[in-house]
């Protein structure tokens, strides 16, 4: 069994659509995998802007090109995991007949769409046994598993107490990326709704840092007060780092970071979700941590 991960954080560097702490969440990501949950170096694909050593830029097609390498690699048994930092964005899908709907999606530094047809697409060409969890720090990212069970539902959390941060909300509306740039291959019609995230019970697994409708925040502290950093995955590594050595369940990871975001007072309209099949919510989030050398 071989774990693998690609990387992303995109921060839209020196544009009107600026995020601070997707980088920090990467390489925070990066470090808590490979020294906790037995990742090697050499299997992790890093993709950030502006870039971290060995990284690559995360434009629409390196993104794309990365997740096939890491699927076509894959064997029986091994897990794999996607993660992203950055902005998401909602398609609008008009169907004649049908009510107005909206496909989600992930924005890349070049603003490009990645929408979760093509995640499924990747899922469906998974090997027999092989796991891809996608870890979705951006708004909307509960709609990249639309028609998928939702095992943690949302609920209603306090107000964040803006007076020692200012949060950013990691989505770009899409008729601003249409006027930037041509969108004219991505879904606007009924082929948008005609698939679902996940085809089988056991090919995938998503933490949402919100539900489909909602926002995720890119925080940045007041009066110099730490590094900047994404609300969700900053409370699923402090989730992970405090219990040390413990493997969580996908669901206690998950509900972990809820308490978390409350106990930071971030809430508003960020609800972190699970969408997976019953078999995989109580499985040990990327397969568990691994033997640490008390002497390291």
């Amino acid at each position: 069994m071989v774990k693998r991960a690609v990387l992303v954080g995109c921060t839209y560097n020196e544009t009107r659509f600026s995020l601070y702490g997707c980088i920090n969440d990467v390489s925070n990501m990066n470090t808590l995998i490979v020294q906790r949950l037995g990742f090697l170096q050499e299997n992790v694909k890093v993709l950030t802007d502006p870039l971290l050593p060995e990284a690559t830029i995360p434009t629409g097609e390196n993104i794309r090109d990365a997740l096939s390498e890491m699927v076509k690699s894959a064997g029986a048994g091994d897990v794999l995991l996607f993660y992203f930092s950055g902005h998401g964005t909602a398609i609008p899908v008009y169907v004649p007949g049908q009510p107005y709907r909206e496909e989600k999606a992930i924005v890349s530094c070049d603003l490009d769409l990645i929408t979760r047809r093509e995640l499924r697409e990747l899922i469906d060409q998974l090997p027999a046994g092989a796991t891809l969890t996608i870890v979705a720090d951006s708004s909307y990212s509960g709609g990249l598993a639309t028609k998928v069970k939702k095992q943690i539902e949302s609920n209603m959390l306090i107000p964040f107490p803006t007076s020692y941060a200012k949060l950013i909300r990691k989505s770009i509306d899409f008729n601003i990326i249409r006027q930037i740039r041509s969108v004219a291959s991505y879904p606007t019609n009924d082929q948008a709704t005609g698939s679902s995230f996940i085809s089988s019970p056991d090919d995938g697994i998503l933490l949402s840092g919100c539900d489909a409708n909602e926002t995720s925040f890119d925080v940045v502290l007041g009066g110099g007060g730490g590094r900047p950093y994404g609300a969700f995955t900053n409370a699923l590594l402090k989730v992970l780092t405090r219990n040390r050595g413990e493997s969580l369940e996908n669901s206690r990871l998950v509900y972990g970071a809820r308490k978390k975001l409350m106990e930071d007072g971030i809430g508003v309209d960020q609800n972190p979700c699970l969408y997976c099949s019953h078999d995989n919510v109580n499985k040990h989030f990327l397969g568990g941590f691994v033997e640490i050398d008390q002497n390291e």
